[in-house]
Order: C-alpha cells, then sequence, then structure tokens
C-alpha cells in the first residue's frame, strides 16, 4: 500500500465528468483527504466506465456498462463521493466560484476540476443525419448501433484510424459485410510504417472487410435511413449502418468566457491547473504543453495529477509516451516511439517475421527509437521498457531473437 501523507482541510470539490481522469482525480483527492466533500457531475445516465472497451459492447454481450465500470456503487458509497448523473453543465461562474447547471441550479465549489473529454469530430457531410450514421462515444451509442444493426446486411466506418478499425472488427463480428473508408494513402499511417502497413492491410482483407485507402467521402445517401456511402470518386458503398469515426475534438465550451486560456484544448501546466485559480483541467479536454492524444493512458495520468495536487500533494505529469494497441481481425499491433519517421534521420533496423508475427525495431544511433508487433504482441512490456530506458540495439536484438 502506497504511503499518502494525509489532509484534513475541508475542501467542496466538484469534478465535471465522471471517465478516466474525473474518476481518476475522485480517487486520488479520496486517498489523501477524507473530510472534503467531492461532487463529481456526469451528463451521461450511467457510472463512469472503461471507454476503449466500448467497441466491444456491439458484439460481445459479456461486456455490458457494469462490467466495464471504473469503480462500483460501493465505492461511491463507502468513500463519500455525490455521483449526479444526467447533468448538462451549462457555464462555470469563475469570479463566484460555482457551476450552473442547465436547470439553472449552482453547484458551489472551493476547487473545481474540468473533466469534461471530448465529442467524436464528424466533417459536414451531406446526410450525417440520416437514421443509422453513429458515432461512437458514450454507451449509450453503443446500444443503439448494437440495437439498429439487428439484420442489416451491410455497414461502413468513415475513418480507419485504430478507433475505426476496432468498430469496423466489430460490425464485421455482427455479420455485416464491411467497409472502411479512408482518406490516407495506407492503412494506419501515424502508427505503422510502410510495411507494417501492408502486413495489417493483409490482415483486415483476410478477415473479409474492404479497406479503401486514398479516398474520401462526399455523401451519405438514402431516404430517411442510410442505404450507402458516395465516395469522391463516384463509387457508391452499400452500407446500411454507418459508423464516424474522424477523430475527436475536446470538449472546451464550458471554460470559455472564464479566463481560462483555451487553445486547441483547455491549457494546463504541469500541475494540471488553468490560468484560473482553484480550476483544474485532465483528460481529453486538456493539454499540456500544446500535447493532448486524446489517450486513455493520459486521461489516468493526468486525472491522478490533477487529484494529487488539489489534496495538497505534490505531482508533477510528465507527457505520456504514446502507444498504439489494435486487437482486432483475429490479430493484435502494438507499436510505440519513432518508427522511420524523419526523413532526415538515419535509422538501423532490425526485423523478425514468421508466419506467426512480425516485429521490426528501429534505432538511432545505437540506440532503440521505436518498435512495431504484429501478431504475436506477448513482448509489449520488453518493447516499452527498452524505449523507456534507451536500451541498445544490441540488448534489444538479444531480446527479441530468443
Amino acid at each position: 500500500v502506497e504511503e499518502v501523507e494525509l489532509s484534513n482541510d475541508k475542501e467542496n470539490i466538484v469534478i465535471i465528468g465522471a471517465s478516466g481522469a474525473g474518476m481518476g482525480a475522485a480517487v486520488e483527492i479520496r486517498k489523501r483527504n477524507k473530510v472534503s466533500d467531492i461532487t463529481i457531475l456526469s451528463k451521461e445516465s450511467v457510472k463512469g466506465y472503461f471507454r476503449p472497451q466500448l467497441s466491444k459492447m456491439l458484439s460481445d454481450d459479456r461486456v455490458t456498462i457494469e462490467s466495464m465500470s471504473i469503480k462500483g456503487d460501493d465505492w461511491f458509497k463507502e468513500n463519500k463521493v455525490k455521483l449526479m448523473l444526467n447533468i448538462v453543465v451549462e457555464k462555470i461562474d469563475a469570479e463566484n466560484k460555482k457551476v450552473i447547471l442547465a436547470n439553472k441550479e449552482e453547484v458551489p465549489y472551493t476547487k473545481l476540476i474540468i473533466a469534461s473529454g471530448a465529442e467524436v469530430f464528424v466533417p459536414p457531410l451531406a446526410g450525417k443525419d440520416k437514421k443509422g450514421v453513429f458515432a461512437l462515444r458514450y454507451a449509450k451509442d453503443g446500444n443503439e448501433i448494437k440495437a439498429y444493426a439487428k439484420g442489416k446486411k451491410t455497414g461502413a466506418v468513415i475513418g480507419g484510424g485504430v478507433l475505426g478499425l476496432e468498430a469496423a472488427n466489430e460490425l464485421m463480428n455482427l455479420g455485416l459485410k464491411v467497409t472502411v473508408i479512408e482518406m490516407a494513402d495506407r492503412i494506419l499511417p501515424r502508427q505503422l510504417d510502410h510495411d507494417a502497413s501492408k502486413i495489417l492491410e493483409q490482415i483486415v482483407n483476410n478477415a473479409g472487410v474492404t479497406f479503401l485507402k486514398g479516398v474520401g467521402t462526399k455523401e451519405i445517401i438514402g431516404d430517411e435511413a442510410v442505404k450507402g456511402i458516395l465516395l469522391d470518386n463516384g463509387e457508391i458503398v452499400d452500407a446500411e449502418v454507418v459508423i464516424v469515426s474522424t477523430g475527436v475534438k475536446a470538449n472546451t465550451k464550458l471554460a470559455e468566457n472564464t479566463g481560462i486560456e483555451i487553445k486547441r484544448a483547455i491549457v494546463v501546466n504541469e500541475k494540471m491547473e488553468t490560468a484560473v485559480s482553484d480550476i483544474y483541467a485532465c483528460g481529453d479536454c486538456a493539454e499540456f504543453n500544446g500535447i493532448n492524444y486524446a489517450l486513455w493512458s493520459e486521461a489516468i495520468e493526468q486525472g491522478k495529477t490533477a487529484g494529487i495536487n488539489i489534496a495538497k500533494g505534490n505531482y508533477t505529469y510528465a507527457t505520456i509516451i504514446p502507444s498504439t494497441t489494435l486487437n482486432a481481425f483475429g490479430s493484435s499491433v502494438f507499436s510505440i516511439g519513432d518508427i522511420g519517421s524523419d526523413p532526415n534521420t538515419e535509422y538501423e533496423i532490425y526485423e523478425g517475421n514468421d508466419r506467426k508475427s512480425y516485429i521490426k525495431l528501429y534505432f538511432k544511433n545505437k540506440v532503440l527509437s521505436g518498435g512495431i508487433l504484429i501478431g504475436d504482441t506477448s513482448k509489449t512490456v520488453e518493447l516499452v521498457e527498452g524505449f523507456e530506458k534507451n536500451k541498445s540495439m544490441e540488448e534489444m536484438i538479444e531480446k527479441f531473437k530468443a
């Protein structure tokens, strides 16, 4: 058990958002302070849940909101944390230290954490409001897609990033004939190099999913309900269910007109403090040093940082090392670090390829700079450790040869 210094300050702490960052903050505060009031406001109708598992709900009946919950009802009772669901926050009155709800109720605070997350960015496509067009961000979206997809034959995902590929995998598991539409000229161009993209594309195609690259969506077609997608090359893709997965944008509206600095997201320092005293931000709605990866691991770490600092601890956030994990189409992919993305750098490469798995390690000046695993990803821990500890080429090849 970690030893923490307890604080007996009686604060009235309000947290907007009950997902990874908001819950992470609440847990840390309660560890260190047993007397402050903690109220969590959530616009969702359910407790905070492990969002990366969301797409699994579509085809696996064992994955439910309860099974994904970050903390159960008992935790809230035992820790005297008040969770208010279905709450829409209209604005923050920073001067008078209160949060104003859509129903005009006021919630006073002495310390405030904004952990309001992000929304799916849906491009302004003609036909995006037709029945059968979804974004998958919240539990309710998962339930709606699952119900709507019953009995349908064809589906499409606009956007072939990690989340888009996971969604395509789930629609495939539901028995739909699926097409993924990606504007980039290859699969996961930021997370994989050219060789690895080719291998993953093969895996996707072998699973029976059509991956279209280098094309955009012009219009979503159909009468009231979606029937297909018109591509910018004039082709039409049949789709009775469409999931839009074209990235996310930070929910920053609440922070407007408060004195809080907002760029692409709410600007915070290494303690997750905003420009306004006693207001913190963390997770997908926040950016530190201009970086917001919108990754679960980042939200958890930032929530922890905000919580510890509010509870009089001293903890500074260090930007996480972004990594990519994809489990879909009967295979697994993991990548981390710099995988040859700088054209001006000389890399040395170690490559291992057998029928079960593909390994590629990149080195700069004989030190590991990044790596990719496809198929058997059991050496993920070794790869992450090698990356974090700047391990040498010799050492890494020795480890991965075995």
